[in-house]
């Protein structure tokens, strides 16, 4: 089994225009693209972990998600790189279904859609690392098991911390 990163999406990949979903609201946040590019040129499994409480309070659906999500791909691998799956939490605790019998393990800050994509795609969580916008990414990635967990602002480039990350953690060291 191997390492992964997992990544937020909003914020953190893309900018957040609250609730975003919109294919027209679709922009790539600072150097992102290049930073997912890079990644794939070292074949490290790339995945998306993603709170979407837009579904649950109705601003929303699923489908729209999912046209989103295809598109953020799509633009992802025209800058030569790769997203391998995405993860999303559809709940939110203060708007929940009538049908939910029981309280949802994914979003995050627990750590059910790292867990769930660590056993679909076989990945060591001990040698995985996430990165986040937001503390609850942080706490995510730590409640997963994942070796090292990174909180990046808007500004910071994402091709420094990923060289940085590539560097320290995924090239073996002789």
């Amino acid at each position: 089994m191997t390492g992964a990163i997992f990544f937020d999406r909003d914020n953190t990949l893309v900018k957040d225009h609250g609730y975003t979903w919109k294919i027209s609201d679709f922009a790539f946040l600072s150097d992102s693209a290049e930073a997912l590019a890079f990644l794939h040129s070292y074949k490290i499994p790339v995945f998306i972990v993603t709170n979407q409480s837009g579904i649950a309070r109705g601003y929303f659906d699923e489908a729209d998600m999912f046209k989103y999500n295809k598109h953020l791909t799509k633009q992802v691998a025209l800058r030569g790189g790769n997203i391998w799956d995405i993860a999303y939490c559809p709940h939110h605790p203060d708007y929940p279904e009538k049908t939910d019998t029981i309280k949802c393990d994914c979003r995050k800050p627990l750590p059910g859609m790292i867990k769930m994509i660590s056993y679909k795609w076989q990945v060591d969580l001990n040698k995985s690392i996430m990165i986040g916008d937001k503390e609850t990414d942080i706490q995510a990635g730590k409640a997963a098991g994942c070796l090292k967990s990174f909180l990046i602002k808007r500004t910071e480039s994402r091709v420094d911390l990923c060289k940085l990350i590539i560097s320290k953690y995924f090239i073996e060291k002789t």
